[in-house]
């Protein structure tokens, strides 16, 4: 009878250990397979971003490009349209600006007759460029006084340009002299040309001709 009941408590024994065994085993499976799971979701998850994002990409490029098409499509259209719209006044700021000219010009012209104008319009001679008039004061009268250069102005353009600057440094530095030029006679000139001109003759001359100049 003892026997009996050590044998059970022997097996009892074993089928716990083998229970627990079981157990522990299931136990690691099921973490092994739970380890797998999450690592496989992870792999797709990876793999779904990277399809996605290759997806959003693509579409973006395709999205900006087409935006891109758009707006260059607008921004020639409305450059046309602002062209039109702006021609005639282009026009008109050009022929404005013509006749501005225009009238500077003949205002120079008429200056030296002007109220204001404080010298003889006789002693007065337009040049254009680079001053605007030269004044020989006195001179009409057989009395000259000065010579004075002008740059003429009108309306708010004051601001002189940098050729203008320059002459008028000069001048105000004292840096002006005058000078003869000595120009031959016509007549002196016409005698050095022929002298010229017959030497030339002579040196093309053929030299097995002898002393016959060439004929013209």
């Amino acid at each position: 009878m003892w026997w009996f009941l050590i044998g059970l408590a022997v097996g009892i024994v074993i089928l716990l250990f083998f229970r627990l065994a079981f157990e522990r085993d299931l136990e690691r499976t099921r973490r092994e397979l739970y380890q797998q799971y999450e690592n496989q979701l992870r792999e797709n998850q990876f793999r779904a971003e990277a399809y996605w994002k290759a997806q959003f990409e693509d579409w973006k490029s395709r999205e900006i490009e087409t935006l891109k098409q758009s707006i260059d499509q607008q921004y020639k259209a409305a450059l046309e349209q602002w062209k039109l719209e702006v021609e005639e006044e282009i026009r008109q700021d050009a022929t404005k600006r013509s006749k501005s000219v225009m009238l500077g010009q003949i205002t120079e012209h008429l200056v030296p007759f002007l109220p204001d104008f404080k010298y003889n319009p006789k002693d007065a001679r337009f040049l254009g460029t680079p001053v605007d008039l030269i004044v020989f004061d006195g001179l009409s009268d057989g009395q000259l006084k000065q010579v004075v250069f002008i740059e003429v102005k009108s309306g708010s353009s004051k601001q002189l340009t940098q050729r203008e600057r320059q002459v008028r440094d000069i001048i105000m530095d004292k840096h002006v002299c005058w000078e003869l030029f000595y120009q031959p006679s016509t007549e002196l000139l016409t005698q050095e040309n022929q002298i010229t001109f017959d030497i030339d003759i002579f040196s093309d001359t053929d030299p097995d001709a002898g002393e016959n100049p060439t004929e013209l």
